[in-house]
């Protein structure tokens, strides 16, 4: 196999002439479940990904780039942030990623500014961009106009499927944070931290969120009997990492979570 970190640093430098390869991988389609009345609903951006081809999560990992949405809206309309479901770990020789295969709706809640701007059925443009990668990497990118409209039945479902796919907020699992330390030698930061709970001993992964200050050794992510055990270096100076998020996986479930290493939860 080819070292990807290697092919994704070619793609970026010859993007600008490759951009359309990348629609070849992937299909886009926006749809929501927007009942016509409500002034809330979510906006999904759907990829359709070739067999044996993926795309990056929010954090990508050790190589990658995650995908782009940028949303232009009616005046009467806000968007919060995109939220991505739960992905899966991509492992390529030592080099560890975040992704989707097949298929994934990224989703996008709405919001009318006002409850009388229901009635105006304007047009979303979504532009989109994206790394897709298999053997090898290639960018894409790709302009939508979906035009506001109550949604089908069928649409409604695939949101309401990939809503179930987020994850969810650390309070729901049942865990509670026992113990944590920070064990520091050098520049690199050794994380312990000991969960409880009835479901202690079925978290089998925590997937990091990116840090500006750290770099997070994904290899040396370990998961067992309730404990997570990583290791992180500074970027630009020796400190201690004091914040750590992203999400522990249980029973094939994410739950997100926030921890301020300075002080006990």
């Amino acid at each position: 196999m080819r070292n990807l970190a290697f092919e994704i640093a070619m793609v970026i430098l010859f993007s600008g002439f490759i951009f359309s390869q990348g629609q070849k991988y992937v299909k886009i389609n926006v749809l929501s479940n927007w009942d016509g009345k409500s002034d809330k609903f979510f906006l999904g951006v759907k990829f359709s990904i070739d067999k044996g081809w993926y795309i990056y999560w929010r954090n990508p990992g050790d190589a990658g780039l995650p995908p782009e949405i940028k949303l232009t809206l009616p005046n009467y309309l806000k968007a919060g942030d995109v939220q991505f479901p739960l992905p899966r770990k991509i492992v390529h020789s030592d080099i560890i990623s975040y992704g989707y295969y097949d298929e994934v709706i990224l989703l996008i809640p709405i919001q009318f500014v006002s409850k009388v701007d229901v009635k105006k059925l304007d047009l979303i443009k979504v532009d989109l961009s994206w790394l897709v990668c298999s053997e090898s990497c290639v960018p894409g990118k790709a302009t939508v106009e979906y035009k506001i409209k109550p949604s089908s039945k069928s649409e409604k479902s695939e949101i309401e499927k990939y809503k179930s796919f987020l994850p969810k907020k650390f309070e729901e699992s049942g865990l509670r944070v026992k113990d944590f330390k920070v064990e520091k030698k050098g520049s690199v930061n050794y994380v312990k931290i000991q969960l409880s709970g009835k479901d202690a001993k079925k978290v089998v992964d925590f997937y990091p969120d990116v840090s500006d200050k750290f770099i997070i050794d994904l290899r040396s992510v370990k998961v067992k009997d309730g404990v997570i055990e990583l290791m992180a270096s500074s970027t630009s100076s020796n400190e201690t990492m004091n914040f750590l998020s992203g999400i522990i996986v249980v029973n094939n479930e994410g739950y997100e979570i926030n921890l301020n290493l300075t002080k006990t939860k």
